[in-house]
């Protein structure tokens, strides 16, 4: 019983198999809250609703990437039980996101006359 205790735990510090590299993680991470935040505008009825679209957006992310849920799943849970790592890719993620929004806020704007 103690065995199989430890080594359950030892398990969630080794690296996968399959695990998602910092930098393409952190593309895949800032292409999911893009899309959070997609499915949160369309101010849906029902939850259901909501997690299908958001499931099918999820797939079309993965697909871009070349990444399978399993692995995004794995590497999920390596990268938030080791914070360190977890935060270099919320870093770059942050900063992606903050490129996007000033992209955005440049191509509002409208030339005065």
């Amino acid at each position: 019983m103690v065995i199989a205790t430890l080594s359950g735990c030892s398990m969630g510090d080794q690296k996968p198999d399959n695990l998602i590299p910092p930098d393409k993680m952190a593309d895949v991470l800032t292409e999911i809250h893009l899309a959070e935040s997609r499915v949160s505008r369309l101010n849906l009825r029902s939850l259901d609703s909501s997690n299908l679209v958001y499931q099918r957006l999820e797939g079309q992310i993965f697909k871009k990437f070349a990444v399978d849920t399993s692995a995004y799943r794995k590497s999920y849970a390596y990268y938030s039980s080791h914070p360190v790592e977890l935060e270099g890719v919320y870093k770059q993620v942050t900063e992606k996101l903050q490129k996007k929004i000033d992209a955005g806020k440049k191509g509002s704007k409208r030339p005065t006359p």
